[in-house]
């Protein structure tokens, strides 16, 4: 029962409405700062003769192998809708372009789609059409995590269409909320979605411009959007304070303070669901001993992790998985720091000070500040760490691979249901662990056979106190072996420039509301 799962859920490649129970930092203003040079050329203005709204992503919008979505990536952009809806706190999925769902037995599923959709090239969406443009993708993009193959869709009737998944999968229609799973006209190969807007143009490595889709079924504003790519953290900050850019994702966090001074700014946070945590290698000879590991976990202190590296943009974390997700135990596990535990556990444990390999991301120097004081208080301990930076391509290889003692790694979901993450990494055949499980017998993080038959009873339950009782046995008792020494619950960050009004926020930036958006 292996799952496997896109790379995006260790990356950090999101409406809201009132009362959410997430955090979020009030709107903050303050005095501009520092410019940039714009290297972007000149755009058209839109059809009322205000300037496009240009949004600045942490990755181009064209960059990677996206040409089941006419070559533009489904995260982020407003060009594609899905079948369901992840709603911004993320508990019940929400009908999108279906209507409402059913389940026939534990593996087929009947879907009542809209009956007022087009396509932007002015076909009606149909149960025929969905089930072809479902097929196309995961033809070319197989999907391991939602148990679904290019077989798996039939028309039944005009807007009646079926969905029979490989196993009882009681996650389908939060897993038909990933962006993965948007709809592509199957004929096209320019991006022809049922979304709000319409790509005006995909040059790869250029800017995309997205133009209001006149014949959608709802509102949608009037400004013309220009999506672009800026890798640099600190370039978006520039950029967004500089007026070169008037929306700004996912900033830095340690820039929240300066941003917020800026009256020319208006400045939010939002609580992802994802967390920063170190896994620690349980097969490993020095950290396959239980002691050493509870020692690493009980030294850190989250809270002024936190405080002092993250400037207070986030939440000191309990669990693997954020308190957003409807399942955490966040709120029954107690923290885990304690300097004079850590030192009964090391003192208990066979250690005799060798070295422990401590990989990071190479891309991520909030991460490095992290392991950096880690790694002071391991020292004052007498544990001996060495930090390593592993470049991007190679770091998720080397932590499957078991090549580390530990690894700093940050996971979430960008999915209506975060099932897929307790698989993914702490099954024994789960993603993070498969590799190692099959060729030695180990894995990397995962603690065994009672935690895998944990994780497939509330993989499969369609009871969601089941599901939940079982995924919160699944965080005690990964707690108590020591495998993961959770960090902090990833807060993203938002910029606009004062004169934009909106986008609402989403717990998942990648389902950011664009149409909410106006100037």
């Amino acid at each position: 029962m292996n799952r496997s799962t896109p790379h995006e859920t260790h990356g950090t490649h999101g409406n809201e409405p009132a009362g959410m129970p997430v955090s979020r930092r009030k709107l903050v203003t303050g005095v501009a700062g520092v410019s940039f040079a714009s290297v972007a050329g000149c755009l058209t203005s839109d059809a009322s003769g205000d300037a496009p709204v240009r949004i600045s992503l942490a990755s181009d919008p064209t960059d990677g192998d996206w040409e089941a979505y006419g070559g533009v990536v489904p995260y982020h952009t407003p060009f594609h809708e899905t079948l369901t809806a992840a709603p911004a706190d993320l508990q019940s999925v929400e009908p999108q372009l279906a209507r409402e769902w059913e389940t026939l037995d534990e593996t087929t599923w009947r879907f009542s789609l809209r009956d007022d959709v087009s396509f932007h090239d002015g076909s009606e969406l149909t149960a025929s059409l969905a089930a072809d443009a479902l097929a196309a993708l995961l033809e070319a993009r197989p999907i391991g995590f939602t148990r679904l193959t290019p077989d798996s869709f039939t028309a039944v009737d005009e807007y009646e269409l079926e969905i029979e998944t490989t196993q009882p999968e009681p996650a389908t229609p939060g897993n038909l909320a990933h962006p993965l799973m948007s709809l592509q006209h199957p004929a096209a190969d320019e991006p022809v979605g049922t979304g709000p807007y319409v790509a005006e143009d995909v040059t790869p490595d250029r800017p995309v411009e997205a133009v209001r889709f006149d014949d959608y079924r709802g509102t949608v504003p009037e400004p013309t959007l220009v999506f672009e790519g800026v890798t640099d953290p600190r370039t978006r900050s520039l950029r967004l304070e500089s007026g070169e850019t008037d929306v700004a994702l996912d900033l830095p966090r340690g820039s929240y303070e300066e941003l917020a001074a800026s009256d020319d700014l208006e400045v939010r946070t939002e609580t992802e669901p994802r967390t920063g945590m170190v896994m620690v290698n349980r097969y490993r000879e020095a950290t396959s001993d239980r002691d050493l590991r509870k020692a690493l976990q009980y030294a850190v202190d989250q809270h002024e992790l936190v405080e002092e590296v993250l400037d207070g943009v986030g939440e000191p974390a309990r669990s693997p998985f954020s308190k957003t997700i409807p399942w955490s135990a966040h709120d029954e596990l107690s923290a885990h720091t304690d300097t004079d535990r850590a030192r009964e556990y090391l003192e208990a444990s066979a250690y005799d000070g060798e070295e422990l390999r401590f990989i990071i991301d190479g891309d991520q120097s909030e991460q490095q500040l992290i392991a950096q004081e880690m790694q002071r208080r391991y020292d004052d301990l007498g544990i001996d760490v060495a930090i390593e930076q592993v470049e991007s391509a190679a770091f998720f290889s080397e932590y499957t691979g078991g090549e580390a003692d530990l690894a700093f790694v940050e996971l979430g979901s960008i999915n209506g249901a975060a099932d897929y993450l307790v698989y993914v990494m702490y099954h024994s055949e789960g993603g993070d662990n498969v590799d190692q499980y099959e060729s030695e017998g180990t894995g990397v993080v995962n603690p065994g056979e009672e935690v895998d038959e944990l994780i497939e009873r509330g993989d499969t339950a369609f009871d969601e106190d089941v599901k939940r009782e079982a995924y919160r046995e699944v965080q005690r008792r990964v707690m108590d072996d020591g495998v993961t020494i959770p960090i902090y619950y990833k807060d993203y960050v938002i910029g606009t420039g004062a004169d934009v009004d909106g986008p609402d926020l989403h717990a998942i930036p990648h389902m950011t509301d664009w149409t909410t958006l106006s100037t």
